[in-house]
């Protein structure tokens, strides 16, 4: 080997001690950060309140439909069309509950399309599938 132990085991010292120092700052604890207080919501979502039209255009024969929007609730019985109707929507992010319970028992996948007209707003259109009954929900955002 050439050079001198002593050179070598201070060359050693040295690359150690740079590495506990910079592992050192890395592991220290500052200061803890408050996360930013949230602001206060000042506006509105303009869709509370409003009145939707909608279409629900079903897969096959409802034995019963229930479809609530905001408080509101449309209860059917036995059809197989589409059924239209309109529902008031409310809250900051309102939520449309959706459940289907099918005449025919047999097994298969059955889906429910509902289509909302809200005032001011592009058709939204959201797809509801189920190997069965169809008992879900949809946020509108």
């Amino acid at each position: 080997m050439r050079g001198s132990p002593l050179l070598r085991t201070l060359i050693v010292l040295a690359a150690l001690l740079v590495t506990g120092l910079a592992l050192a700052r890395l592991t220290v604890k500052g200061p803890e950060r408050q996360p930013p207080a949230p602001k206060e919501a000042t506006t509105s979502n303009p869709d509370i309140g409003k009145k939707a039209s909608f279409e629900l255009i079903l897969s096959g024969t409802a034995k019963e439909i229930s479809l609530e929007g905001g408080g509101t609730a449309m209860v059917k019985t036995d059809t197989a069309e589409p059924v239209t109707g309109t529902l008031e929507l409310s809250g900051e992010s309102p939520v449309i509950s959706l459940h289907v319970t099918w005449s025919e028992k047999t097994p298969g996948h059955r889906f429910a399309k509902l289509r909302l007209e809200i005032p001011g707003r592009e058709t939204l259109e959201h797809v509801f599938t189920a190997p069965g009954d169809i008992d879900d929900i949809w946020e509108l955002q």
